[in-house]
């Protein structure tokens, strides 16, 4: 049971959850608004749970190719008629409730089979001290599949709230058939924790989005996701990336690892923003959920490049919504050094910085290798399935596997490539490639910038002060260019980029004397060059007038 500090602790942690769903819907349970209910309800007592054991066999299977467990699925058939407390009131409402309790869970996550009520009706779900609230679930929220995967609750206890007043078209109908117990103090909601910023993140390494340095990764970062995949035995976190595509008409695709999936039957659940509010700070929003995902195309580990592209069924809120990023992507093949965003340990967000990409032009797979003196950053379990950024801020591969650690920085990781996964080598099957989601068209686009949710571009360019720039003679020009400046090495990656954001040219660069650089094959125009040198980046507006 949760004691006095702990429920403090729970009711500071949630009273904007409260508030922000109250602010939604302003629909509260029966039982909030009405007296004289008996607070008499069953409650269903689960079987304690051996935490350290689960402890131990999480250690067995901590390595990166394989997801991070953080709770115990607990199979169940709750439903009006074999569960709970049913009562009949003055004008022909029903109300309907029931508490579940799982002793010494951090959080229960509460999945229902079949959820399907009338409008009218309201479902709730609610903490045991009632500081927590979840819903109104109304009928707007039956999804076409007849499932519903619930808020979390913090704590150990949640009562499950029904009202359905009398002139309903017809009555309601729900099963709970799983229960999620989280053993993982992921959200840091224990009073004991002094990990600091770092949270449950292995190592000490690690920097957080929100740190000054990560400022031009910022339009990045808005796209990155935490993920919660609950499937027939265990809850597991992983990373991904809402991903942009050709039409660019938001469609809610996110990007992450096949290894990942617990079972194609998995319930997707996805937390926006989940990063710290300060640089050092430990604070920070784990409640920006959207609940519901559908697997749209995917490819094992052992046969392809280990990608998962999977469609948001769930309804995005209004309070993170506009500010999420459909991250850009390249799918030509070519890699430059830039960075990985992820949530290691299933902690907060952070940001590592690469040093070089290899792999072959036919490899699965792309190889960071990361700094080591100083350490800017790895990736570890829970980082599974995050995306790798390019020097021009576009995806081109999510992490499988590796062996980098804040203690073995030289370890390297290798991440799924887009340009691999594209296609799949060839495949007919589109359940199984990107190409027929993120160009359903047929374009034949290879490189396509990132959007923001109002529809304007998004991007590294965005931060301008933060680049430095370099010269460009003649400018305007008929095409013919001379780049001239100080760069951090004798060698550089050139990216250009039209007035849409679009990739139009990437070349190579020796930037120990004054550059020439052909682009009279380029229409009239405004273009941005962004040239990477040694992890330094650098830009400067051009125009063509021939």
């Amino acid at each position: 049971m949760k004691n006095t500090l702990f429920s403090l602790l729970v009711m500071a942690a949630c009273l904007f959850c409260f508030t922000t769903i109250q602010a939604q819907k302003d629909l509260k349970p029966y039982t909030f608004t009405h007296q004289n209910i008996s607070y008499d309800v069953d409650k269903h007592v689960l079987p304690a749970l051996d935490v350290e054991e689960l402890y131990k066999e999480d250690a067995i299977n901590s390595e990166k190719g394989t997801p991070l467990r953080i709770g115990l699925v607990r199979h169940v058939s709750y439903t009006f008629e074999n569960s709970g407390r049913t009562d009949i009131l003055p004008d022909g409402s029903k109300l309907w409730r029931m508490t579940i309790q799982s002793e010494g869970a951090h959080m229960l996550c509460i999945f229902f089979s079949t959820f399907n009520i009338p409008e009218g009706a309201t479902f709730h779900i609610y903490s045991g001290d009632r500081s927590q609230l979840t819903g109104s679930y109304t009928n707007e929220d039956v999804q076409a599949n007849g499932v519903l995967a619930a808020d979390d609750i913090i704590g150990d206890e949640a009562t499950l709230e029904y009202y359905e007043p009398a002139d309903v078209p017809f009555h309601g109908i729900i099963e709970v058939d799983r229960v999620s117990h989280i053993y993982r103090d992921v959200f840091h909601l224990s009073t004991d924790d002094e990990k600091g910023h770092w949270g449950n993140a292995e190592g000490d390494c690690h920097i957080n989005v929100v740190c000054p340095e990560a400022k031009p990764w910022h339009d990045q970062a808005s796209s990155v996701v935490c993920i919660s995949i609950t499937g027939s035995t265990g809850s597991y976190m992983c990373s991904g990336a809402m991903i942009n595509n050709v039409r660019q008409d938001r469609t809610p695709y996110c990007l992450t690892a096949n290894h990942c999936l617990d079972g194609t039957s998995s319930t997707f659940k996805f937390y926006f923003f989940y990063q710290t509010n300060t640089c050092t700070g430990t604070g920070g929003y784990f409640n920006r959920v959207c609940n519901g995902g559908e697997i749209k195309a995917r490819a094992s580990l052992n046969t392809s490049s280990d990608f998962m592209l999977l469609l948001l069924t769930g309804t995005l809120g209004q309070v993170y919504r506009d500010s999420i990023v459909f991250a850009g992507w390249d799918a030509s093949g070519a890699a430059s050094a830039g960075v990985g965003i992820h949530h290691p340990g299933g902690d907060n967000k952070k940001i590592s910085w690469v040093k070089t990409v290899t792999g072959s032009s036919t490899a699965k797979y792309w190889t960071a290798h990361w700094y080591t003196n100083p350490n800017r950053g790895v990736t570890e379990q829970g980082s599974s399935g995050s995306p790798l950024f390019n020097a021009a801020g576009l995806i081109i591969g999510d992490l499988s596997n590796g062996s980098s650690a804040c203690d073995y920085p030289q370890g390297t990781d290798n991440y799924g490539k887009i340009s691999y996964s594209w296609q799949n080598g060839g495949t007919l099957s589109n359940a199984a490639k990107l190409k027929p989601w993120l160009d359903p068209d047929g374009t034949g686009i290879l490189q396509l910038r990132g959007m923001n949710y109002d529809g304007t571009p998004a991007g590294i360019e965005t931060y301008q002060p933060d680049f430095k720039t370099f010269g460009i003679q003649p400018n305007p020009s008929n095409g013919q260019v001379t780049i001239l400046g100080t760069f951090a090495s004798d060698n550089g990656t050139c990216m250009i980029y039209n007035a849409m954001g679009m990739l139009v040219g990437t070349y190579d660069l020796q930037l120990d004397a004054p550059c020439q650089l052909n682009l009279s094959h380029l229409p009239n125009g405004v273009y941005m060059m962004h040239i990477n040198s040694d992890g330094q980046n650098y830009r400067s507006k051009l125009v063509i007038a021939q």
